[in-house]
C-alpha cells in the first residue's frame, strides 16, 4: 500500500504515516475495554475514527484518485470504501482484533469475527454495523448472486489488486493515458 502511494507521491514520509497509525492505535488501546461486548468495542473504534478524527466516505467526489491512496485518505480524512476499510484493518491489526476485509462486488467492508459474534462494518458509511443477512440482501438486490467468495476475507494481495484495478478504471475514465498504463503494468 505504501509502495503504491510512493508511485504517485514519491516525497511522502512513509514512516511518519506508520507512526501516525501507531498513535491512533495507541489512543484506541487506552479507550477500549476488552470486558465490553464486541459491538461496544467496535462502537469505541467507530467513535474515534469517524467522530473524533473525522474520517468519512467521499460521496461528493467518489472517483477522485486521491481516495485510493492511503496517505491522501489520512491527510484529507476522506476516502473510498476500500481505503477506509484498509485504515480500519490497519488499526485493528495493531490492536490484535479479529477483523478482516470483505470484498463485496462494488463495495468493500470489514468483518469482525469472534467466537460469539460476526459483525460487518461499513467504514464508508461511518462504521455502520451490518449483519450477514444485510450483506446477502445487498448481493441479491444487486443481482450479484450468492457466492461464498463474496463474504470471504480477502488476502492482502487481493486488496492491493482491487485498489490498483479501481485506480486503473478511474484513470482510464479520466483519459489519463500515462497513469492508466502505469496501473495496467501493476495489474
Amino acid at each position: 500500500i505504501w509502495l503504491l502511494s510512493l508511485t504517485q507521491y514519491p516525497d511522502i514520509n512513509v514512516e511518519a504515516y506508520r507512526a501516525l497509525l501507531d498513535h491512533f492505535a495507541g489512543e484506541l488501546r487506552e479507550r477500549i475495554d476488552l470486558s465490553e461486548t464486541d459491538k461496544e468495542i467496535l462502537g469505541t473504534i467507530n467513535n474515534y475514527i469517524f467522530d473524533e478524527l473525522g474520517f468519512s466516505g467521499d460521496e461528493e467526489n467518489y472517483y477522485d484518485p486521491q481516495n485510493s491512496y492511503l496517505n491522501r485518505v489520512i491527510d484529507r480524512r476522506k476516502g473510498n470504501p476500500i481505503n477506509l476499510s484498509l485504515l480500519y484493518l490497519l488499526l485493528a491489526r495493531r490492536l490484535q482484533l479479529p477483523i478482516a476485509g470483505i470484498g463485496l462486488p462494488g463495495h468493500f467492508i470489514c468483518r469482525y469475527q469472534s467466537t460469539s459474534d460476526e459483525i460487518y462494518v461499513d467504514a464508508f458509511h461511518h462504521g455502520k454495523f451490518l449483519t450477514k443477512a444485510d450483506c446477502i440482501q445487498y448481493l441479491v438486490s444487486g443481482s450479484h448472486g450468492l457466492q461464498d467468495e463474496f463474504l470471504a476475507p480477502v488476502s492482502t494481495r487481493r486488496l492491493l489488486m482491487r485498489i490498483c484495478s479501481n485506480l486503473h478504471q478511474i484513470y482510464s475514465q479520466m483519459e489519463l493515458t500515462e497513469e492508466t498504463t502505469r496501473l495496467q503494468r501493476y495489474l
